[in-house]
């Protein structure tokens, strides 16, 4: 019963050998035609629209993608152009300053808004809603803190009740104190942003301790409504206001950029302008309270 196989098997072999044997086999210079492709887009010919309109899967296809990152990296590595960011940010930055120092000056100089300040708390808490309403939106939705006008206007909104809240806190002191805090706060800002710009230390490059510092300030946060008398003790507020320095620090070498591990793109300047803000404005806090626990 197997023989048939056997031999179809046998018969097989012999017909593969004999086709081995007088196959035209290739001489030792010959070489195989070369098989054409086709040939890829000039890359000079691309034009922004063409760019635009194109899909992404076509600009890896094509390799046109790698000449787009190419040109974008150049483009934020540009000193005219990282200057021009700077610029922008610390003009942004400086007029968010004045404005909250003139709305807290008239918390604590004019006795008329003082008062009704403190006699309606009910508009503080609805400025810290809307306050962090904003800073959600700025900080989590791309589309809301890079289009222009409605990045800079929610910019002014998210200043005007943070200046609410600081005139507000501001209202309940000794004006002396709150004036010889922001003394502190402006000196130890100036500092601090000289010695980010000149150091050769990479404080970009902690990234991993600068969240876990984020993390000791929350919880700290969330101990104040439990346990306040901790959290507002001068140990802590000495270790917090320590903390804001080196957020401080790692924000300004983000927005000077150079030769860092990371740098904020040039299109975020109102992110970076408002990071700035919140260091400061959360070093004066501290600074305040640890007056308060001193003097």
């Amino acid at each position: 019963m197997d023989s048939p196989k056997k031999e179809t098997g046998f018969l097989d072999k012999i017909v593969m050998y004999i086709w081995l044997m007088f196959a035209p086999k290739p001489k030792i210079n010959e070489r195989y035609p070369p098989i054409r492709l086709p040939e890829p887009p000039s890359i000079n010919k691309l034009t922004a629209e063409d760019t635009a309109s194109t899909p992404e899967e076509h600009l890896l296809e094509s390799g046109t993608i790698t000449h787009v990152m190419v040109v974008k990296i150049s483009v934020f590595d540009d000193q005219s152009i990282r200057k021009g960011f700077v610029r922008k940010v610390f003009g942004i930055l400086l007029v968010q300053l004045l404005f909250t120092l003139a709305v807290m000056a008239m918390f604590v100089y004019h006795e008329p808004t003082k008062l009704f300040v403190q006699s309606n708390l009910v508009i503080v808490f609805l400025a810290m809603i809307v306050n962090l309403v904003v800073l959600i939106m700025i900080v989590c939705v791309e589309s809301v803190r890079r289009r222009h006008p409605l990045n800079l206007i929610c910019l002014a909104i998210f200043t005007f009740t943070m200046s609410m809240l600081l005139g507000t806190t501001s209202s309940f002191m000794d004006s002396d104190l709150v004036l010889l805090a922001v003394g502190i706060t402006a000196v130890l800002v100036v500092a601090l942003c000289l010695y980010a710009i000149q150091t050769k230390y990479d404080f970009t490059a902690c990234g991993g301790v600068m969240i876990t510092l984020v993390m000791i300030l929350f919880v700290l946060a969330i101990c104040r409504f439990f346990i306040p008398e901790f959290t507002d003790s001068l140990p802590i507020a000495c270790l917090c206001a320590i903390l804001a320095c080196f957020f401080l620090i790692y924000d300004m070498q983000l927005i000077i950029g150079g030769n860092r591990a990371e740098q904020l793109d040039p299109e975020e300047y109102v992110f970076a302008a408002l990071t700035l803000y919140v260091d400061v404005m959360r070093l004066l806090l501290y600074i305040l309270r640890i007056l308060q626990r001193v003097i």
